[in-house]
C-alpha cells in the first residue's frame, strides 16, 4: 500500500532512529538502500538486518561511513548512491547528536558548533545534495492516480525543534534550524516534483536520549507525556515511511509531530 518500491538513502542508519528507519524501508519492499553512519560495525549489523527483513526480492543493501559534518563525504555520499543504484527517490536524514548543557550561559561555543554541525548543517548538506540529485532524474509514479515524483526528502527534526527543553540548549537551536530548512527547500521545489518534510518526534526510547539521563528519563518526564510512555524507535520510522511514501502525495514543508501529545499537554 505504501508504494515503496524504489531506492532509499538513510544517513545514520547504526542505531536509534536511523537504524529503525533502515529495517523499516526493507520490510516495506524497497529494492535497494544506502546506508551511512560514522559507526562502521552497527551500520554492518543494521546492513544484515535489512538483509533478512527484506520483502523484496531483488533488494539490495550498501553501506558507507560518511561523517554528515564533512562536506565531500557527503557528496561522495549521494554519487554512490547513483552509481550503485541509479536513483534516489526516498532520503532520510536521520543523523544527529544531543547535548546536555544546564543553562545558555554555561554553553561553549565548542559544544555548540559540534552540535549545529552535525544536526543543522549537515542535514542541510545532505538534503542540498540530496535535491541536487534528485533534480536531474526523472519523476516516478509509485501509486495508480497519485501523480509522478522524482523523489522525497524526509529530515529528522524534534519536538525540541518546535517547542524548548530545559538544559539542551545547542540541540533546540539546531532541530528549530532543521524545521526552517525543510520549509524553505519544500516552498523551493514545490513545483519540482520532490517533497521535502520533517519529523518531529518527542522523547524516543534510544541510546541517544539515555545519554542525557534523568533529563528524559524521569518520572516527571513520563507523566508529562499524556500516553504516559516515551516512543519507540519504530514508531518514528513509520512516520518517516509515511512521509516518504506517495500516501503522502499532497503534503509538503511539514513538519510532523510525533510525541504522545507532549507539546499539546
Amino acid at each position: 500500500m505504501l508504494g515503496l518500491q524504489g531506492i532509499a538513502l538513510v544517513t545514520g542508519a547504526a542505531r536509534g532512529i536511523g537504524r529503525a528507519t533502515a529495517l523499516a524501508f526493507a520490510r516495506a519492499g524497497v529494492s535497494g538502500v544506502h546506508l551511512t553512519d560514522v559507526r562502521s560495525m552497527l551500520l554492518e549489523d543494521t546492513a544484515k538486518d535489512a538483509v533478512n527483513t527484506a520483502t523484496n526480492p531483488n533488494f539490495r543493501v550498501f553501506t558507507s561511513v560518511v561523517d554528515v559534518t564533512e562536506e565531500d563525504q557527503v557528496l561522495q555520499m549521494v554519487n554512490d548512491t547513483i552509481k550503485t543504484f541509479g536513483r534516489i527517490d526516498y532520503a532520510a536524514n536521520i543523523a544527529g547528536v544531543v547535548d546536555i548543557s544546564s543553562v545558555t550561559t554555561d554553553v561553549t561555543m565548542s559544544e555548540y558548533d559540534r552540535v549545529n554541525n552535525i544536526n543543522a548543517r549537515g542535514v542541510f548538506v545532505c538534503m542540498r545534495e540530496e535535491l541536487r540529485a534528485m533534480l536531474k532524474q526523472g519523476p516516478v509514479a509509485h501509486i495508480p492516480g497519485r501523480p509522478a515524483i522524482r523523489g522525497t526528502i524526509t529530515n529528522l527534526g524534534s519536538g525540541a525543534g518546535q517547542l524548548a527543553v530545559p538544559g539542551m540548549n545547542s540541540y533546540v537551536v539546531s532541530k528549530h534550524a532543521v524545521v526552517g530548512m525543510t520549509k524553505a527547500a519544500a516552498l523551493n521545489h514545490a513545483m519540482d516534483a520532490v517533497r521535502v518534510n520533517a519529523i518531529c518526534p518527542g522523547f524516543v526510547d534510544t541510546e541517544m536520549l539515555k545519554n542525557v539521563g534523568d533529563i528524559v528519563y524521569s518520572d516527571k518526564i513520563r507523566e508529562a507525556i499524556p500516553m504516559k510512555r516515551v516512543a519507540y524507535p519504530e514508531e518514528i520510522a513509520d512516520h518517516v515511511l509515511f512521509s516518504a511514501s506517495q500516501l503522502s502525495s499532497y503534503m509538503t514543508g511539514h513538519s510532523w509531530t510525533v510525541d504522545g501529545g507532549y507539546g499539546i499537554a
